[in-house]
């Protein structure tokens, strides 16, 4: 579906998704508009709430679009029964009706990403919530946690080996809560918590820089999140290597693309897993020097594959192509790279939202279960122009 304004999806909760354009949070459901919930607040008063307000207003965010690309600083995530949890810049807030109402409950590093932190890292898990700060700078990577429904945070974690912490995700089947980190090889990791230590399953490579992680009965999946390699691996593994000294996961597909979001679903009784590209814009600080120049993409694309071909036989549901932005071209401005946020429900199917794109920018499409299961079951191609159509550039 289509509608004015553009959003950047968050979580589901009932299948009802939680969206977010600079401080307005929405809620969106199929079939029917979106729908306003509320306004984050400004957490200062003065000149720093001026600040915060016209930095974080989607009004100012489409002027610079020309300029830098769209981009967004919010992030937006359900929690339990009616509670919401967001972050704008360095600040969390939480809400415990709906969106409604506000209050500021943490103040994250300086300087954090745009978004504060990525949409990886917040993860409900036995009962409390777990939230991973993301620092650009010489802070150490600390994970925090929260038994108030997001009002207020403790710490539970510290790193000071690893850049920062690029998610956090809860394992259905082995009932760990699980982390991602990175970003040099020695930094990244894909490991779990026992106790408040994180305990690493494998690390040393790029093969082990990842962001998101999908879980299924058999194994543990991601991509790698590497900008400056020719080829991007789609990794498997199995969970009878978890305890291995030096387990190593196995290629299952490759793509051309950094490996962001990846989400998991049930699907005509077999796993479904969807992986989402990026177009990244710049350069990767961190890659060897050598490879700097050349980190960049133009095609973010969403793929699927399921367990009945052992996550070996991936299709391409859509693909996107970055904006172009003025700041490509004048060093002196920055330039935004593109993402696509994907979250999946057994019910809904797949929910693919394209940020900074020429096309579909902002906007939610869904494709549903009949049509997974027809592309990737029955190799139906007639399913594709249904994804195609709503999708591809």
């Amino acid at each position: 579906m289509g509608y004015g304004t553009p959003m950047q999806l968050g979580g589901i909760r009932n299948q009802v998704g939680y969206c977010a354009d600079g401080r307005r949070v929405s809620a969106w459901r199929p079939g029917s508009e979106i729908t306003d919930r509320g306004t984050i607040p400004s957490p200062g008063r003065g000149l720093d709430g001026v600040r915060f307000r016209v930095l974080n207003a989607g009004r100012t965010k489409r002027l610079l679009g020309p300029l830098v690309g769209a981009y967004t600083t919010t992030n937006v995530w359900p929690v339990g029964a009616e509670g919401l949890v967001a972050t704008v810049g360095q600040w969390v807030f939480a809400s415990a009706d709906g969106g409604r109402s506000w209050s500021v409950a943490h103040e994250l590093p300086d300087p954090s990403g745009p978004m504060g932190v990525l949409p990886t890292s917040l993860c409900e898990h036995e009962g409390g919530l777990y939230l991973a700060e993301y620092p650009l700078g010489d802070d150490d990577a600390r994970v925090l946690h929260s038994d108030d429904a997001g009002h207020s945070w403790s710490t539970y974690h510290v790193r000071a080996d690893a850049r920062h912490f690029h998610g956090l995700f809860h394992d259905p089947y082995g009932e760990r809560l699980w982390g991602t980190t990175g970003d040099t090889d020695d930094e990244s990791a894909v490991g779990y918590f026992v106790d408040g230590e994180f305990r690493s399953v494998g690390t040393g490579s790029q093969r082990w820089r990842a962001v998101g992680l999908a879980f299924t009965p058999d194994a543990v999946l991601w991509g790698m999140d590497c900008p400056y390699v020719d080829t991007v691996e789609l990794l498997a593994l199995p969970r009878e290597r978890i305890g291995d000294e030096e387990p190593e996961p196995v290629t299952v597909g490759t793509t051309a693309e950094s490996v962001y979001y990846v989400e998991t679903l049930s699907v005509g009784g077999e796993s479904v897993v969807v992986a989402a590209t990026a177009a990244e814009c710049g350069y990767d600080s961190t890659a060897p020097t050598a490879d700097r120049d050349d980190s960049g993409s133009r095609t973010a694309r969403v793929l699927a594959t399921t367990s009945a071909t052992d996550y070996r036989e991936w299709h391409e549901l859509c693909t996107f192509t970055r904006r172009s932005a003025l700041g490509e071209a004048l060093a002196a401005l920055p330039a935004a790279s593109a993402y696509v946020f994907v979250r999946a429900d057994d019910d809904l199917g797949v929910l693919i939202n394209p940020y900074n794109t020429s096309r579909h920018h902002g906007e939610i499409l869904r494709v549903p279960p009949s049509d997974l299961e027809r592309l990737l079951f029955d190799d139906d191609p007639a399913a594709v122009p249904a994804v195609g159509a709503a999708g591809n550039d």
